[in-house]
Formats: structure tokens, C-alpha cells, sequence
């Protein structure tokens, strides 16, 4: 019997979509039986079989936000054991395909200036990457 200590991270796959000075997030909805609600989050997802977490993030986040994303480079990739789960998240850096577009108004994301997400709540495991993020802002 292998325990969740060592099972294999569970990969996902991430967006930091950009326009301008801004990124698209969202509070986690409330839903029963998920994981912290209410926090802050980057559109994106878990991988299904046989994808790759660039994969994965482009289906989610199209998936999440309704808006076709183009995807850049890897920018970082963080492991992280919650005590729910093992992740490794893979972030990638992202714009709208359509410059001009907007989230669909269900969908809960917003564009948030740089400048504000490191005053807000985010899963732990994004630690690192909205540390980078906001060392740009004085750049």
C-alpha cells in the first residue's frame, strides 16, 4: 500500500494570461468538497491522461475563461505537498488571442493590475511565482 507521501504529483497545468499590466484571475468558487474556497487563483487545471501541462493549460484556461489563450514559455514549475495533495504546477506565461477579448461574465475571472496580486489570498504552492510576478513591478 503506497501512501500519498509517495505517489507521483499530480501535474497542472497553469495560465498567467497578461494584457498589459494586468492578469486574469479568480476566486475559487465554494464548491463542496473542494479545496480552498475563496482564495485566489490563476486559470488552469490537472492533466488528463497522456497530456502535457502546456496542454492542459491552454484547455483550461480556454475552458475556464472562454477565451482562446497563446501560450508562452515555461516560466517556472513548482512542487508542492498540501496535505490534500502533491502538485506540480507548471506556469506558463500567456496572452489572449484576441487581444481585445473579455472573460466570459460566468466564468468569475477579472483582470487584476500586477501591482494588487500580492495583496490577495492565493493557494500556497503560488508562492513563488507571485513572488517573480511582483519583483516586475518594480522593474
Amino acid at each position: 500500500m503506497t501512501s500519498s507521501h509517495d505517489a507521483e504529483p499530480i501535474r497542472v497545468g497553469i495560465g498567467l494570461i497578461r494584457r498589459g499590466g494586468d492578469y486574469l484571475i479568480r476566486r475559487r468558487p465554494p464548491l463542496p468538497g473542494s479545496p480552498m474556497p475563496g482564495v485566489w487563483e490563476f486559470p488552469g487545471g490537472k492533466c488528463e491522461p497522456g497530456e502535457s501541462p502546456e496542454q492542459a493549460a491552454a484547455r483550461e484556461c480556454e475552458e475556464e475563461t472562454g477565451l482562446p489563450v497563446i501560450l508562452g514559455a515555461c516560466r517556472r514549475v513548482v512542487a508542492h505537498r498540501y496535505p490534500h495533495a502533491f502538485v506540480e504546477l507548471h506556469y506558463f506565461d500567456a496572452s489572449p488571442a484576441d487581444p481585445l477579448a473579455e472573460p466570459a461574465a460566468e466564468s468569475g475571472f477579472r483582470w487584476v493590475p500586477l501591482a494588487e496580486l500580492p495583496g490577495l489570498t492565493f493557494p500556497e504552492a503560488n508562492g513563488p511565482i507571485l513572488e517573480e510576478l511582483a519583483r516586475q513591478v518594480f522593474e
